[in-house]
């Protein structure tokens, strides 16, 4: 008798779910009212245009401290912090930027429970021991705060990387920390990440974290074609992403 053939579900097939499947672990965490590939700004935006907007923010890993204008946009009196190691090449340039904090890369300078809002982006995938980042992070925010940004899961070695975290790892180390996440969405997808490093980087290959990346749109017409809703896309996008967005909280 010839073998059944496989059958999809929730973006894995019956073989597959003889262990536990991505949908299986983390499918309470995967939202249904739109399956658009997003940047970590996506929740600075909703954060910042919400009823409860924050007054306060912390940049989690700043850089040069540029996203202080993205916070200023839409509340130009809040207050901007930011944080970032003192050993990294771009320490000298930040000492010019006001309301930079360098630190050792582990303890936070900051006080028990005194941020609403912890932004992070696509720096996780750089801490060398995330577990205790994430119990300063837990530790420096409100109750209620929100910590939220983006991370690589498929993304090849960049800028002393060394992390690529899963979606199941992903929750899995903020539990661990005494966070609940709330939300994941995916970023530009991993096959087109991998291959705008292989090919050089190339400035043509930069569009594709701003719009629909390759892989991301083929999914978008499997989910057209075989009439499978938001929530199944983003499942199947999250399977193959390169970086993802997320939404954590503390409890309140």
């Amino acid at each position: 008798m010839a073998a059944a053939l496989p059958i999809s579900v929730g973006g894995s097939t019956q073989e597959e779910r003889s262990v536990a499947s991505q949908w299986d672990l983390i499918s309470d965490l995967i939202p249904e009212d739109h399956a658009r590939q997003v940047q970590s700004t996506y929740y600075v935006e909703q954060a910042m245009t919400s009823d409860d907007s924050p007054s306060l923010v912390l940049d989690l890993g700043c850089g040069l401290g540029r996203t202080a204008s993205l916070f200023r946009k839409y509340d130009p009196a809040v207050r901007w912090i930011g944080v970032d190691v003192t050993d990294s090449p771009e320490s000298l340039a930040r000492e010019k930027v006001s309301d930079v904090v360098l630190y050792d890369g582990e303890h936070l300078p900051l006080a028990d429970s005194s941020i609403p809002l912890i932004y992070c982006h696509q720096v996780l995938e750089h801490v060398r021991r995330p577990w205790i980042t994430m119990l300063e992070v837990a530790r420096v925010l409100a109750p209620g705060g929100l910590f939220i940004g983006s991370t690589s899961q498929f993304e090849p070695y960049h800028s002393y990387s060394v992390w690529g975290y899963t979606m199941f790892g992903f929750r899995n180390l903020m539990e661990d920390s005494g966070l609940q996440v709330e939300e994941l969405r995916p970023g530009i997808d991993g096959v087109t990440l991998i291959n705008r490093t292989y090919n050089g980087r190339r400035p043509e290959d930069s569009k594709w974290f701003g719009q629909e990346s390759p892989l991301n749109q083929q999914i978008d017409d499997w989910a057209k074609s075989t009439g499978r809703g938001p929530k199944l896309a983003n499942n199947r996008k999250l399977e193959f992403c390169g970086q993802f967005a997320f939404k954590v909280r503390k409890a309140a």
